[in-house]
């Protein structure tokens, strides 16, 4: 048992546990001979172990791996972040000027995450047939393609077509991201790096909200798309010039964190990584038999297609979102992240609505436009986009607790562990998420009901940002770490869920905001939230136990839906 994880005692090794720290585990004569980190990680053991492929995405360069993030970021910063909430601030006036009601105005918001949500099996099956770079830029020119239409014409009908088309841009940079967070980077590097994306998709929403109102106030309902268009184009340009294919197939032997045979595939490893050593040593000498590729230029890199990665049929991956469900860890970090991310996109992007007053509620508003709207505040645009500094400031402090004290955690604990890492680790995170939602959650609903003063509503709003971003960063990072080799499907599932959710609330749950009032919605909200929370324990207890249950009945090798590639040329 290792700091409360239940061992299994069906496999020797469980996909996921990871030898991390060899000191700790007094390992040094088995792992001496393998890949290490540098500087102060020099006791760490990489793992996934890096090819001798100079092209294996492990290898590149740390500097090019932050560039690609950075750009992914701000993809997700405007397909994400911005898309959703572009109109958030200006609802009430933006259907006044084109003559249409407000729920029907509003429900283009709805619009456009159903077709994020509908897209979603379809971004899973592509980047698997056919690697992510392609589906990246495909959602970007979705992007460029729907914010050209709301361009054109101040109209409802360019409105709805402009919504929907930019819906499709969503679901790559919801999903697909984190995944390339594991092609990339090593288990020890990978908590900053999902801070940031997390802080990105949830925070940076309110950030844009803030930006948006201040621009329709400003200049009018046309610049809100004409500027976002600018950006859009832009990070189209930079992520076709350095962002290549990071996906990557790897020999097996190199998959430390995969395997169901931990120590002969370390012994093995070890013993080809001193055979690469003597070979560079005495270039007479012979090394492995495998042939490593040569390095390729900046131009080669620039290929949209870079080959075949699967041998399967395309629909077959269709369907692979839908069985993690059936995996009982990773469906956990699907609902967790999913639920908490909807709850806040919900009273974030709609749901709770005032037109006149504070007690009255109609319709699929925004909340932020729609209360805010009303009585007793009776806030412009500009001021209504102000109140997203609130969660901003709330995302903002959750990201740097997760950024700072997450791979620092893991680091401890793993020490503590005598040298051995189990995903599970990363649920230690879901206490804190636990207190902020909760205290967030109750508090925020109670404020706004009451008619409190609108700075303590947005406070409390970033309480409850705060408990929401640590608990979607421990959730998925549990879930990308437990399964690394399902990570497209897993987060997929997730953006599908959360979107699915929202779009299911807005057609229920204003009713239920018109007869209960937000108090009680508020308090559903948070004691879900908590729930989910606390189910981490027995989860943190049992998930090593389940993890092995899946590697004995994956069904994904049991439906022989497992990435074979490589296919013809593979870039």
């Amino acid at each position: 048992m290792g700091l409360g994880v239940q061992e299994d005692k069906k496999l020797d090794h469980v996909p996921g546990t990871v030898l991390l720290n060899d000191e700790a585990a007094h390992s040094e004569a088995i792992t001496e001979g393998l890949k290490h980190g540098t500087g102060s990680n020099a006791h760490i053991v990489l793992s996934p172990q890096p090819s001798e492929d100079p092209n294996d995405p492990l290898n590149w360069p740390l500097w090019k791996k932050e560039v690609i993030t950075a750009i992914l970021c701000l993809g997700a910063m405007l397909n994400a972040g911005t898309n959703g909430p572009l109109l958030n601030a200006s609802y009430f006036e933006i259907a006044e000027q084109i003559n249409t009601p407000l729920t029907k105005t509003v429900l283009v918001s709805g619009y456009n995450l159903l077709a994020a949500g509908c897209s979603g099996p379809f971004v899973c099956a592509f980047s698997r047939k056919f690697g992510k770079r392609p589906v990246f830029l495909v959602s970007t020119l979705f992007a460029i393609v729907g914010t050209a239409i709301g361009e054109a014409q101040v109209s409802y009908k360019y409105l709805l077509a402009a919504r929907i088309v930019q819906g499709f841009s969503t679901s790559a940079f919801e999903s697909l991201i984190v995944a390339t967070v594991g092609d990339m980077y090593f288990v020890h590097q990978r908590g900053l790096r999902i801070s940031l994306i997390n802080f990105i998709l949830n925070a940076a929403s309110s950030l844009a909200s803030i930006i948006c109102g201040l621009v329709y106030q400003n200049l009018g309902f046309l610049w809100l798309f004409h500027l976002f268009q600018i950006f859009v184009v832009l990070q189209f340009v930079l992520m076709f010039l350095f962002c290549p294919e990071t996906t990557y197939i790897r020999d097996v032997r190199y998959e430390t964190d995969l395997t169901r045979n931990r120590d002969e595939k370390l012994t093995e490893l070890a013993t080809i990584e001193h055979s690469h050593k003597e070979h560079v040593a005495e270039p007479g000498a012979v090394a492995d038999e495998t042939i490593i590729p040569k390095k390729k230029t900046f131009v080669q890199e620039l290929a949209v297609w870079t080959g075949v990665y699967s041998r399967d049929s395309i629909f077959k991956y269709l369907l692979g979102p839908f069985l993690t469900l059936l995996n009982p860890a990773a469906c956990y970090a699907v609902i967790a992240s999913g639920l908490l991310n909807s709850w806040y996109v919900w009273y974030n992007c709609g749901g709770l609505a005032n037109a006149n007053s504070h007690i009255r509620y109609v319709g699929s508003a925004i909340i932020l436009s729609g209360v805010f709207s009303g009585k007793p505040w009776s806030y412009n645009a500009a001021q209504i986009g102000y109140l997203g500094a609130g969660p901003f400031i709330g995302g903002l402090i959750g990201s740097l607790i997760t950024g700072f004290f997450g791979d620092y955690v893991i680091k401890y604990i793993t020490k503590k562990n005598k040298g051995t890492y189990e995903p599970e680790f990363r649920l230690v995170f879901m206490l804190p998420a636990c207190i902020g939602c909760g205290i967030g959650m109750f508090l925020f609903g109670y404020t706004m009901s009451k008619g409190s003063p609108s700075a303590l509503c947005a406070f409390f709003q970033g309480v409850m940002m705060v408990g929401v971003l640590i608990g979607i960063f421990s959730s998925l990072t549990y879930g990308l770490d437990s399964f690394r080799n399902q990570s497209n499907e897993i987060f997929v599932m997730n953006m599908l869920f959360k979107n699915f959710m929202f779009y299911g609330l807005s057609n229920f749950a204003n009713d239920w905001v018109a007869t209960g009032g937000p108090t009680q919605i508020m308090y559903v909200f948070g004691g879900t939230s908590i729930f989910l929370c606390l189910l981490a324990i027995p989860v943190y207890i049992y998930g090593k136990r389940m993890r092995s249950w899946w590697a004995r009945n994956d069904l994904f090798k049991t439906l022989k839906m497992e990435t074979h590639g490589p296919v013809g040329e593979m870039g």
